[in-house]
């Protein structure tokens, strides 16, 4: 099924993203435009979400190939959207490839691609980190903007004597909240609203520490209790450094909620940004102001810190994704992921020689049988009474031994 109506698509990439789209559809039925990938599993069979693309199991771990198998079902998927929002975990083998490579794609025909990915809690270990990084570097080169997750910066947030699940639940809340932040401040318009520019100028830089907040309420306080919700967030706290709001030089603000989202509220939530992040923040502000009179209001904020020169403006695309993937060293300088991958041009490659080769048939040689070497139609060699054509040893009945004889 094609997608033709000018939104942002949200795809979830593995079962993080399976989880997080699942979410959405639930709490949020009227958004359509939504697209899980996951190997074949009780995660893809189970999802609620409506479309779905169960990436194939592949030969020797060659993840290139299942890439190829889905990508024409995946780009018929985003066709006619100017935007495409990938969501998953990176660390795992699926996430860490997948994303990079489908973005690679999409980018390829010009779409707009962002995205929201969380990486590992310390104790999942330090190869499934590495990993993360050096795939959400190759992120930062292929996305207008990355909205990163830092899991151990969001267990600040849940009490040291919770369950473990419950980390991995605030998590998918995380990366569902920043999704719905990325796709809701594409769709402001107006005089009030944040473009793709500004996404990219606060989101695109390479190494930067993403900082979020959500909070939403009801009634009529609910400017305040949603503002106190979203500034507790464990991500816009900096260890030993109090409000990560200081740190950043621009902030974005995406205000949501019902018809009667006033003026005033808009303006409190912006003199209340500016007074924590402090007067050398650039706050820019969209809002949504569509929802039903019960909706709650929500605010969403997103900002980034740090991180090294903002990343060279890419090369005109071309309709060939290019994602070198594979590395003979396990380096976090390269590009691991457990398993060394081709590229995605050799996959191709490769593929077209298999089936052009299945294409071809095996010519038959019309040989014909000659007796005593002759050739057809020609005389016999006759020298002093001797047919030269007969072997020496045949006309002079000499008697060859096998040297191996004994």
């Amino acid at each position: 099924m094609k997608n033709t109506n000018q939104k942002s698509v949200l795809v979830g990439i593995g079962n993080a993203g399976v989880s997080v789209l699942d979410r959405i559809a639930v709490e949020h039925p009227s958004i359509k435009e939504t697209l899980v990938i996951n190997t074949e599993g009780a995660s893809l069979s189970a999802s609620v979400t409506a479309r779905r693309i169960a990436f194939p199991p592949c030969q020797d771990g060659d993840l290139s190939e299942g890439f190829l198998a889905i990508e024409e079902e995946f780009m018929a998927a985003i066709e006619g959207a100017p935007a495409v929002i990938f969501c998953g975990a990176l660390g795992g083998e699926l996430g860490s490839f997948l994303i990079p490579a489908l973005a690679a794609r999409a980018k390829a025909d010009g779409i707009t691609t962002l995205a929201s990915v969380g990486i590992p809690f310390s104790f999942e270990g330090r190869q499934k980190r590495e990993i993360a990084d050096a795939a959400l570097r190759k992120l930062h080169d292929l996305c207008d903007g990355v909205a990163l997750i830092d899991n151990d910066r969001l267990a600040g947030g849940v009490p040291s004597t919770a369950a473990v699940g419950e980390a991995f639940v605030a998590a998918d809340r995380a990366l569902q909240f920043s999704m719905l932040a990325l796709r809701g401040m594409l769709s402001t318009s107006g005089p009030v609203r944040i473009t793709r520019a500004d996404l990219a100028g606060s989101l695109g830089i390479a190494g930067a520490m993403t900082h979020f907040g959500h909070g939403m309420a009801k009634g009529a306080n609910r400017l305040h209790e949603a503002l106190e919700e979203m500034l507790r967030s464990p991500l816009l706290t900096i260890a030993g450094k109090g409000s990560a709001l200081k740190e950043a030089a621009t902030v974005l603000l995406l205000l949501s909620g019902p018809a009667d989202l006033s003026f005033a509220e808009v303006q409190r939530t912006v003199s209340e940004i500016e007074r924590v992040a402090g007067d050398r923040c650039l706050v820019k502000v969209g809002v949504l102001a569509d929802g039903y009179a019960d909706d709650p209001l929500e605010i969403y904020l997103l900002a980034g810190s740090g991180g090294g020169s903002r990343k060279a403006t890419p090369p005109a695309p071309t309709k060939t994704a290019t994602l070198v993937t594979q590395s003979s060293s396990k380096s976090a300088e390269e590009w691991p992921p457990a398993r060394s991958q081709p590229s995605l041009d050799e996959a191709r490659a490769a593929k077209s020689k298999k089936s052009s080769a299945a294409q071809q048939t095996q010519g038959v040689l019309n040989l014909e049988t000659y007796q005593r070497g002759r050739f057809d139609k020609s005389e016999p060699t006759i020298v002093e009474g001797e047919d030269l054509d007969i072997p020496t040893f045949l006309r002079k009945g000499i008697k060859l031994v096998s040297p191996f004889r004994h």
